[in-house]
């Protein structure tokens, strides 16, 4: 579904990967053995839910497990990671997300929240380059009956106070429904995160603006750049993949109104 609302997030471009819980006896179901994350003794979850401090810490070192895999046999590194959940996996996703840098560890690009809530929220520290490199998107049902939907502003706020980008979204759904809107929403999002859009006026202000004069108009402008970009990407100081691709991207979506 995600390929069809944003078509450079399909497999040929991205690598999907999708950890499975371990099945461990959830006290909340009186010890019965189901696929969890960590353990829960409350229900509905809500700021006043008790965690499993142990078995949170455990499933973030094997989500980042499976992340260390990932870098080592696809060659895609941390800061090009976008790792996200629902519910418990949500709740995971953000406490490693959010808490990488403490732990000398490179920052994820980004991060995803669908019907989560923040974990250890009275000890919960966003440190480093984290609040500024990793943007969250966290989008909830209002009819949540088993994550209150108080829980989204909760968190939204303990993470906005500490410098953090949240995108926030709400749905008129329960606990395991979605919306169209939802999937759309954070489907752009991690297009975002991992196309990065450069606004034309920005590119001005940086060594090349002689390109944009010399052309006479922003459209000339973009194309002239990107050709320079491609032609010097070892010495560019903005010579990276991603703005690169911005770059591309704004010439595709004003190719129409390029001279020929």
């Amino acid at each position: 579904m995600i390929p069809s609302i944003c078509p450079r997030l399909s497999s040929d471009y991205i690598h999907y990967a999708f950890p499975q819980a371990p099945t461990i006896g959830i006290t909340l179901n009186g010890g019965m053995r189901v696929p969890g994350w960590f353990d829960l003794y409350d229900w509905p979850i809500d700021s006043t839910s008790r965690d499993d401090y142990l078995g949170q810490i455990k499933a973030v070192r094997m989500l980042e497990e499976e992340i260390e895999l990932i870098e080592r046999e696809e060659g895609i590194p941390a800061s090009r990671v976008v790792v996200g959940g629902f519910a418990q996996g949500a709740a995971l996703a953000m406490l490693s997300a959010f808490s990488r840098c403490e732990r000398g560890l490179e920052p994820y690009a980004g991060c995803v929240c669908l019907s989560g809530w923040l974990p250890m929220c009275q000890k919960f520290r966003v440190t480093g380059n984290e609040s500024e490199l990793t943007p969250l998107f966290w989008a909830h049902g209002e009819y949540d009956e088993v994550v209150r939907h108080e829980q989204q502003m909760f968190g939204v706020r303990k993470l906005r106070d500490r410098g953090v980008d949240v995108t926030v979204k709400s749905y008129p759904v329960g606990h395991e429904s979605y919306d169209y809107e939802e999937i759309e929403a954070m489907a752009e999002f991690i297009d975002d995160v991992l196309y990065p859009k450069v606004d034309v006026r920005e590119l001005q202000q940086h060594d090349h603006e002689y390109v944009y004069q010399s052309r006479g108009n922003e459209n000339d402008y973009i194309e002239a750049e990107f050709e320079y970009a491609h032609d010097n990407e070892q010495n560019y100081d903005l010579g990276s993949t991603e703005f690169l691709a911005s770059v591309q991207y704004l010439f595709d979506q004003n190719s129409d109104q390029f001279h020929p």
